[in-house]
């Protein structure tokens, strides 16, 4: 991902605001934003209520400070997909952050459906394990802490869905790589948050548009909380020996 491009004029209260929001952090000695948040939903969600405590963070997000969730826009979307799914569906996540998507993914996938969700940050970990736990599907969601190569190395599969939420720049390479562990399966469905132009996704969009293994869609879409233009990769695995 190339920083440069957040600087064009577009960008501009988008990033006068969080800057500045940072800076009150910062000097503050705030914990983590995940924490944060974590600490609201806590204070404002209703126990067992998922659609509460995704309301809360969506409040959060637009009241108090930015979070980077795949937000209400794109939860049609995510909803459509996992509804698309068979009973008993595996779902893997890569980049949990608080939460947020992985209540949403659960709040459609049909029991005994479970999702695995790999998160870096242990402060990440934490908010998205609590924030889980509130909104009622703790026994369903396996949380990993740990870089995504690394967790993929140790998964089983297939997975009928793969949800890419991390890093820009570790998409290609770790579709490639749970392509070569045999993690997909033919008409598993990877669906790539933050695909538009400003996040530099050209690798991967080539990737998935002209090897020949998916059929591949994109599907507009802004960056969360914003107006700001992003996208959605869509793409269908056929087959490690498709052309």
């Amino acid at each position: 991902m190339l920083p440069w491009r957040f600087l064009h004029p577009r960008m501009w209260a988008f990033n006068a605001r969080n800057v500045s929001h940072f800076l009150i952090d910062t000097v503050r000695g705030a914990p983590p934003r995940p924490l944060r948040a974590r600490d609201y939903v806590a204070r404002h969600a209703t126990q067992g209520d998922a659609a509460s405590v995704l309301a809360t963070l969506d409040r959060y997000a637009t009241e108090e400070r930015w979070l980077m969730s795949v937000g209400p826009e794109k939860g049609p979307l995510m909803s459509e997909m996992i509804g698309g799914l068979p009973d008993g569906a595996r779902v893997l996540e890569l980049g949990a952050y608080c939460g947020y998507s992985a209540i949403m993914i659960c709040q459609r996938l049909a029991p005994p459906g479970t999702l695995v969700s790999v998160e870096l940050s242990p402060a990440n970990a934490e908010a998205a394990r609590d924030n889980i736990a509130v909104a009622g599907f703790a026994e369903r969601v396996e949380l990993r802490i740990g870089s995504s190569s690394d967790e993929i190395a140790k998964l089983e599969g297939p997975f009928d869905l793969v949800f890419l939420d991390h890093w820009k720049d570790l998409y290609k390479t770790d579709l490639q790589l749970l392509e070569k562990r045999g993690l997909l399966r033919p008409g598993s469905v990877v669906v790539a948050d933050n695909t538009g132009d400003l996040f530099s996704p050209e690798a991967y969009l080539s990737y998935v548009r002209t090897c020949g293994r998916y059929d591949s869609e994109s599907r507009e879409a802004h960056i969360e909380y914003s107006q700001l233009p992003d996208a959605v990769e869509i793409s269908v695995y056929r087959g490690p020996d498709a052309t």
